[in-house]
């Protein structure tokens, strides 16, 4: 990703450069003038700063709710110890039939947890003026973190219609049969050098997340490679770690991601620059994704041969 990042931006940087940019290089008085430009921006940027002020009430409280958040989803099921998850179904002896402890609780428990808090918690402090009768109505005056209103105007709803239709999609065409079927087209490429598979993958999904997101793109394609790699017995880590680098490979469109989409709304690029900057750099960035799963990463997790569990058809038991 560090050889990826540094190599596309330098190419991005290179092919962005105009004319008055590579004049200010040769000239010293754009020199100057640039420092002093960026002076400004700097001084700008200290006095927005100081006029912030303190924290506020909402903003302390919002602070401690995402740290209550990032709390319950580091500490729920941890390996190192018993998480708060187990012991609540310890506590509560919830089991299955066989007699295995069930944990029930899970990370979207506690994400609509967080947000039925926000609708609870007031966007004011509830204990200012509570002592003067003329406001002992303001608790109830006080608005809540979140409100319905908000809720529903500042929702991303086009956004949860894609990644919902993007999962339901994926859960279609694995009941179907259909990523089967697509997987065993590229029975073809069963004898082929693992480096020409994984260059056939990356480049599939970097075609593909130019038109859908990232979740989308793997949502849709890593069932497809889970059958394709039963049908050309690779190891399925070695096909899924390919692909889902290669989803964040997002440059020649506007609609490939969130990033590009706010650079275009700048309208200072049109689509075709970014087409033609874009390209190089899928091209670069598949190259680099390819040459770095086929070497250390498939060296480093021991991915060259083909493992018993990845028949889940067959009655296979896997030595230990």
């Amino acid at each position: 990703a560090l050889v990826s990042t540094q190599s596309t931006g330098v190419y991005a940087r290179a092919s962005l450069l105009n004319l008055n940019t590579l004049k200010f290089c040769c000239d010293r008085s754009g020199e100057n003038k640039e420092r002093e430009k960026w002076n400004h921006i700097n001084r700008t940027i200290q006095v927005e700063y100081k006029t912030l002020g303190s924290m506020r009430f909402t903003e302390i409280i919002l602070t401690l709710i995402v740290l209550l958040l990032v709390f319950l989803w580091l500490f729920m099921l941890p390996d190192q110890f018993p998480g708060w998850a187990q012991k609540h179904a310890e506590i509560f002896g919830r089991r299955d039939s066989s007699g295995k402890l069930k944990i029930y609780l899970k990370d979207t428990w506690v994400a609509v947890m967080i947000v039925f808090l926000l609708f609870i918690v007031p966007s004011g402090n509830p204990l200012r003026g509570s002592c003067n009768p003329d406001k002992a109505s303001r608790l109830e005056r006080l608005e809540r973190l979140l409100t319905q209103k908000t809720y529903m105007d500042k929702t991303p709803w086009d956004v949860l219609f894609i990644l919902g239709g993007g999962y339901a999609i994926a859960a279609g065409c694995k009941d179907s049969g259909l990523s089967l079927w697509i997987g065993e087209q590229f029975s073809f490429l069963r004898n082929s050098h693992h480096v020409l598979i994984a260059l056939v993958v990356a480049s599939m999904m970097a075609v593909l997340t130019e038109f859908a997101s990232n979740t989308a793109s793997t949502t849709l394609l890593l069932p497809v490679l889970i059958s394709l790699s039963r049908a050309i017995k690779v190891h399925p880590l070695y096909l899924m770690i390919t692909g889902t680098i290669s989803a964040s490979l997002a440059f020649c469109l506007p609609s490939a991601t969130g990033p590009n989409a706010l650079v275009f709304a700048f309208k200072e690029l049109r689509v075709m620059d970014m087409i033609k900057t874009g390209v190089v750099m899928n091209f670069v960035s598949v190259l680099v994704t390819v040459m770095a799963t086929s070497t250390w990463i498939y060296a480093g997790l021991g991915l060259s041969e083909y493992p018993c569990w990845a028949d889940s058809t067959d009655n296979v038991t896997c030595p230990i």
